[in-house]
């Protein structure tokens, strides 16, 4: 299990292309394919690890390898340790080595038009990687807790009505206004325990 576990962080680490927001399909596809999150499980671990300090990979594989090892033996908290260590190690190591084997020539060659040309083609995947993520953040936000089901006439269900003044609050503060982002999600976390 450990060796699997590590085997699917690396390849997250070394696949991914843009940083923690465009990694979040992948991992979302990896850690639902293994069967090691749900759906729910995946967006709720994704939700805490945005809050907590730290890239988003490493916190959800801190989080996966814990669980996974804790679950496949359960009597050994030593191993489940073992096991959020060993998915921390493996998702960084990619990075690590790609940045100490290539950092040099990438220095050397930055203005070549090869490498200009590479990065001109991945900026719209990794655009598209993070309106995927941010759309499924939103869809699972503002859809995923309603209690009642929506009226008949309407095809689409309406979203929550209290999740949605929240969140468009917390988008007018950060987009408008100078108030800081830890406010801000301070006052979500409050809003949400309060209202929702």
């Amino acid at each position: 299990m450990f060796i699997k576990l590590a085997y699917v962080f690396m390849k997250i680490g070394l696949l991914t292309v843009g940083g923690g927001l465009a990694m979040i399909p992948i991992v979302q596809q990896e850690m639902e394919t293994h069967g090691w999150l749900s759906h729910q499980q995946f967006l709720d671990v994704l939700g805490i690890s945005q809050i907590t300090p730290g890239p988003m990979a490493v916190n959800t594989a801190t989080f996966v390898g814990y669980r996974v090892i804790a679950a496949t033996y359960p009597h050994s908290h030593e191993l489940a340790v073992l096991g959020a260590l060993c998915c921390t190690i493996a998702v960084c190591m990619p990075s690590l080595f790609c940045v100490n084997l290539f950092s040099a020539y990438w220095m050397r060659h930055r203005e070549h038009p090869c490498l200009k040309q590479v990065f001109y083609f991945l900026k719209p995947i990794v655009t598209g990687l993070v309106l995927t993520a941010a759309i499924a953040l939103l869809i699972s936000a503002l859809w995923g807790g309603a209690e009642t089901p929506p009226p008949r006439m309407f095809p689409i269900p309406l979203p929550d009505t209290k999740a949605t003044v929240i969140a468009l609050f917390a988008f007018l503060l950060t987009a408008y206004s100078k108030t800081s982002p830890i406010l801000v999600l301070i006052g979500g976390i409050v809003s949400g325990l309060l209202f929702l």
